[in-house]
């Protein structure tokens, strides 16, 4: 398996960590629940503003990296990673944007999210819903706010997250059972490979 493959799936698990963090990190929350449209999100090309985003992103990725790889490696039923999630995850997501500098964070979103503190805002959704359109996982997005810019990096869904995000008809029992249990109003299943899944938002402000 190459070095760019494993990059990649481990973005996609990272967003399926994040979904089943038990309650919300210090990352960036936007609480608006008015409706916008496509014409009002405000696309950018500024590559600065892009790669520094990127920066952050990939920082995420390499730090928590290796021991999501572990756990997908180790444990083909997924509980272990489901564990690892309510486990590990907040403190992960809290030490890195405490390292990050004080005009920027990271978080994760998802038009499906299991966890209700992974809901998306209004420009979350219309962003996310053009990635999907777009069905392109490789240029990231930057969108220009009133006081902040957002780089949204799109992940897709790979066959290792299939294990509690695919088809409910064919998801282990004793998965089905931990993800109803845990989350009642789960919306992150039945997905199928290279799917969109949702994305990592770099926020930083102007």
């Amino acid at each position: 398996m190459t070095k760019k493959l494993l990059s990649t799936m481990a973005l996609g698990a990272i967003l399926m960590l994040s979904a089943c963090n038990e309650t919300a990190t210090n990352e960036t929350k936007t609480t608006s629940t008015e409706k916008q449209t496509a014409t009002e999100v405000k696309y950018v090309e500024n590559a600065e503003i892009q790669a520094k985003g990127m920066k952050q992103i990939k920082g995420l990725i390499e730090g928590v990296k290796p021991a999501l790889m572990t756990t997908l490696k180790s444990d083909k039923t997924g509980i272990d990673g489901m564990g690892m999630c309510s486990k590990s995850a907040i403190e992960m997501g809290k030490k890195y944007n405490a390292s990050l500098p004080k005009d920027s964070s990271v978080r994760r979103t998802a038009l499906k999210y299991r966890n209700p503190n992974n809901k998306p805002d209004a420009t979350d959704v219309v962003v996310m819903e053009k990635l999907k359109a777009d069905n392109t996982f490789k240029k990231p997005l930057v969108v220009e706010m009133g006081d902040n810019y957002r780089v949204y990096k799109a992940l897709p869904v790979h066959k290792p997250c299939l294990i509690c995000h695919g088809d409910v008809k064919t998801m282990s029992p004793s998965m089905l059972k931990i993800i109803k249990e845990k989350y009642p109003n789960d919306l992150a299943v039945d997905f199928k490979e290279h799917d969109f899944r949702g994305v990592i938002v770099s926020t930083i402000k102007k």
